[in-house]
């Protein structure tokens, strides 16, 4: 996986690659938008069909985690896992680890 920095920088790519909105970070006042670039050897022609399907169900699952609908997350996650040739893979086992830790408090 590929970061991308700054949604100029994505939107750019769009045209091209296949390019997922990941996270907004906050450090020092500032937001910086990260996105992250699939590249497109990441891509197998078998998976072509469903890329689309999967690249809005990732926005979905986006959408989830912002709304605090963690079930939703953790249901999309079964069906994201893997998908994108694993290059979401610790994205996701990330955000996983963050779910769990909100609600063991």
């Amino acid at each position: 996986m590929e970061l991308i920095f700054g949604r100029e920088n994505a939107e750019r790519l769009r045209e091209k690659y296949t390019v997922l909105d990941l996270e907004t970070v906050e450090k020092d006042g500032v937001s910086l938008e990260v996105f992250c670039l699939i590249p497109a050897d990441k891509i197998s022609l078998g998976d072509l069909p469903t890329l689309e399907q999967y690249t809005k169900l990732h926005a979905e699952f986006l959408e989830g985690y912002k709304n605090k609908h963690y079930d939703y997350c953790r249901q999309c996650i079964t069906y994201l896992m893997g998908k994108f040739s694993g290059e979401v893979d610790t994205f996701y086992e990330e955000i996983l680890r963050r779910i769990d830790q909100i609600e063991s408090k």
